[in-house]
Formats: C-alpha cells, structure tokens, sequence
C-alpha cells in the first residue's frame, strides 16, 4: 500500500520538485499568494496537481504553523534493502555507511541526514520500529537531503551490522568506555560502518559488543557529551578527512 507524508518549508519542498526521482502527488499553495508564479512553473513542468488553500488549512496538514505557506504531499521515500544498500556503497571508493541506534527527536534525525548528503554518506540503517522515520519535521530539518540519502530500515541492527562485517565492513562504534579511542587515533582505510547511539541510552550493549572499534570525540569543555546530530556531524567529517 502506498504511503504518502506531507512536507513543507521552501528548501525541502523545492528540492523535492526539483528531483525527478521524487514520486510527487500534490502541492499545497497559499491562496493569492505573490511567490505562486515559481512554485506553478515547477509544477507544471512535471504536471503535478495543485491545490490553493488557507494557511490555517497547511497548519492542520502539518501540525505547525512554520509551514512558510508551502506544502507538499509526497510518497514516502523508498525503504532499500540492506543488501542494496552496501552494495551500492562498496562500488564506491571509500564506502562508508552509518547506522543509527534508536534516534527518537525528527530533528537530530533531519540534521543526521543533512551532515550525510553534504559528506557522500552511502546511506542510512535504521530500525523499522522504536525509531523515528521521515516525517514533515524530518524533512524540513533535513533541508530536503532526505531527497538525497538512502535509507534501508531493518528488523535488527544486531543482524545488520554482522552482516556488514561479512562484506567487509569494519564497525566503528561511538563509546564513552574506558576502551575507546579518539576518533582521530585510528585508521579507516577499509569500508566504513559508524553507529551512533540514541540520545539518551547511547548505544546498545549488545551492538557495543560486535563493534570492532569503539570511539569517541575529546572535548575540554565542562560537559561530557554532545547532541546526537553534532557528534555525527563532527565524526563523519573526521573520518571523511582521514579516509
């Protein structure tokens, strides 16, 4: 059964019209809107429906008021095999995937997404359940890099990340473990897994235990950790720098 989600914000609904591959069902505009004429001509280049509404009626499709009178109702970006997925990423040069364990705020999920697309991330695992999917908050942080970045939701990360290491991936995991070590002490001249713990729990132990590398930022500050999403950010760019 086909499922579809409403975005909205100029930058993702833009890019959205603006990818090909993107399966687009309608685009929501502000009635009387003067910023109308660009958003129709994209529309009508792919022949796309078009619906002019209040903004009271996109707060309602969205629930939120942020919407910058601007809605789009999209399919649900495709869900790749796991399988797919890495071997798509061992045709690159430096495959590099990153798995997510239990990410549950749509805006660390939305900005984990950007950093990916901005670094060639290869793609994204996740959980098929206990984990937030894309969503209209996801896709308006991400800036419409959703577009961009593969995603494959699994049934178990255990599962997924044994798997990864028989196709010759090595795991690095985020630890704050007496064990760990600096991001930047290590090499990462094979293919590449990261996983990134949620915000609150981190890590499972039991995903901690079939890492072959546990890992951590150092920081002089008076905190001991940072936000999901700014880690990621920092640790694929280390790593990237040092592939």
């Amino acid at each position: 059964m086909q499922e579809y989600i409403y975005i909205y914000g100029i930058n993702p609904v833009v890019e959205s019209l603006l990818n090909p591959t993107m399966k687009v069902n309608k685009l929501y505009l502000l009635d009387q809107s003067k910023n109308n004429d660009y958003y129709l001509k994209l529309t009508q280049d792919r022949h796309l429906k078009v619906a002019f509404c209040s903004s009271d009626k996109m707060t309602t499709l969205v629930k939120t008021n942020k919407h910058q009178n601007l809605v789009l109702e999209i399919l649900k970006p495709q869900n790749y095999s796991l399988e797919t997925l890495t071997q798509e990423a061992l045709q690159k040069k430096h495959p590099f995937l990153l798995v997510l364990d239990q990410i549950s705020d749509p805006h660390n999920f939305g900005a984990i997404l950007r950093t990916c697309d901005m670094f060639n991330v290869d793609g994204v695992i996740i959980l098929d359940k206990r984990q937030v999917d894309i969503n209209a908050t996801v896709a308006k942080t991400s800036a419409g890099a959703f577009n961009y970045v593969p995603v494959s939701r699994v049934n178990n990360l255990t599962n997924a990340v044994e798997y990864l290491k028989k196709q010759g991936f090595w795991i690095y995991a985020t630890s704050l473990t007496t064990d760990a070590q600096k991001v930047h002490e290590l090499k990462y001249d094979t293919p590449v897994c990261l996983i990134v713990g949620n915000e609150g729990t981190g890590i499972s132990h039991k995903l901690l235990k079939h890492s072959d590398f546990n890992l951590y930022i150092p920081t002089t500050g008076h905190l001991d950790s940072l936000n999901v999403s700014v880690a990621s950010a920092i640790l694929i760019y280390q790593i990237k720098m040092l592939q």
